[in-house]
């Protein structure tokens, strides 16, 4: 079966829109626990810089003209 298994519903499925769209979504209520933990007494900060990094990466990836016939 040519481009069967995970790779290749990978390749016809996972573009660069859809990734960007997922990052966003786990980008934003991560940084809000990591905000959140930040002020309370918790280690919020790793939390914090991950939802940070995957929200504006996403938001970048969302922003720019890649993948976009």
């Amino acid at each position: 079966m040519p481009g069967g298994g995970l790779l290749g519903w990978a390749r016809r499925n996972l573009t660069e829109p859809r990734i960007a769209v997922a990052l966003v979504i786990v980008g934003a209520p991560a940084t809000l626990a990591g905000a959140w933990l930040y002020v309370l007494p918790g280690p919020g900060f790793p939390v914090l810089v991950i939802g940070l990094a995957a929200l504006i990466t996403g938001l970048a990836m969302l922003g720019s003209r890649a993948g976009r016939g």
